[in-house]
Parts: structure tokens; C-alpha cells; sequence
């Protein structure tokens, strides 16, 4: 008698095994790609606050909002002192004043296409500055608010444009200075 020729039961589930050792490793990775941007954007942010109240702190006016004609070196644009960023040639100039006076270099987000601004909105207690970034996830933006601050799109010190649906419609997260 002929022994008919195929795969064992042993062979099979070695192969569904291994094929399971792949389909995991190539989830962990997205899981770590999608960790890797969303860190990306949280230190960028953060970075800007920093550079943001360090002009504030050495010079006694915001960036972009300062009326001081000779300061900095090459300013095309002066605010009006107020303290908010409140107009699109103030947010425009954030980054020309950090630019000329400490070297800070605008980074577009690692997220499709979405860049980085200044502006002012009302965060529940008064106006106040921000950085936001523009073309985020929506499910990035929720993750982000949940790890540091409190989850829901319109309170606390970080803002969506929109309300978190955890799906992957861009919307814009707001961060207060």
C-alpha cells in the first residue's frame, strides 16, 4: 500500500505556529511605531513650551507677542504686549522670535503632515496661550490627553478640536502653555 503524501498534524501546527510567532511580532512593532510618534509629538510639544516660557522668563515678554522694534535681531513683526498670541501674524511670529533669539528650528509633526503653532484660546478659566498640532488622530489626541491630563476633549489643560470618536479622523490637539 501507497502512503499518500502531504503534511502531518505535527507539521501543520508547527507552521500555524510559527506563523502566530510572526503575526505577533509584526502587531508588537505597529504597537511600538504608533508609541514612537505619539512620544515624538508630546516631546515636541513639550520642548516648545520650554523654549516658549524661557523667552518669557528671560526677556519679560512672549515670543511673537513682544513690541520691542530692536529685539530680536531681524524681528519683521511686532505684537501687541497684551500676553496672548491672539492674532495669525503673532502665531507666525513665535517661531521667528525663537528662531532669531535662541536658534528654535519649527518641526513639522511625524503625523501626516500636521506642523506645529502658537495661538491663545479660552481654557474654561481665561484665555491662555497654547501649542497645538494640527493633523493628529483622533485617537492619538485622546491617547495623549489621557496620559497627561484628564481624557476629555474639552477641559482641562489639553483640548481637541473635536470629540474623541478613537478612530483615525485628524483633528487638532491643543496643549496650554
Amino acid at each position: 500500500m501507497e502512503r499518500e503524501r502531504g503534511f502531518s498534524l505535527i507539521e501543520l501546527a508547527i507552521v500555524l505556529v510559527i506563523i502566530g510567532f510572526l503575526m505577533a511580532a509584526v502587531l508588537q512593532g505597529q504597537k511600538v511605531y504608533w508609541n514612537a510618534r505619539m512620544n515624538r509629538i508630546v516631546q515636541d510639544m513639550k520642548d516648545y513650551r520650554q523654549y516658549f516660557l524661557i523667552y518669557y522668563q528671560t526677556w519679560g515678554m512672549y515670543p511673537g507677542d513682544e513690541d520691542d522694534p530692536n529685539f530680536p535681531a531681524a524681528d519683521s513683526y511686532e505684537g501687541n504686549h497684551n500676553g496672548r498670541i491672539d492674532s495669525a501674524a503673532e502665531a507666525e511670529n513665535v517661531w521667528e522670535d525663537l528662531n532669531h533669539s535662541m536658534d528654535v528650528v519649527r518641526k513639522n509633526s511625524p503625523v501626516r503632515g500636521g506642523v506645529y503653532e502658537f495661538g491663545s484660546m479660552d481654557f474654561g478659566f481665561g484665555v491662555r496661550n497654547y501649542i497645538s498640532v494640527t493633523n493628529i488622530y483622533n485617537r492619538m489626541a485622546e491617547a495623549i490627553d489621557a496620559r497627561h491630563d484628564d481624557g476629555i476633549w474639552d477641559s482641562g489643560n489639553i483640548r481637541s478640536r473635536d470629540p474623541y470618536s478613537g478612530g483615525d479622523d485628524l483633528t487638532v490637539l491643543y496643549w496650554r502653555l
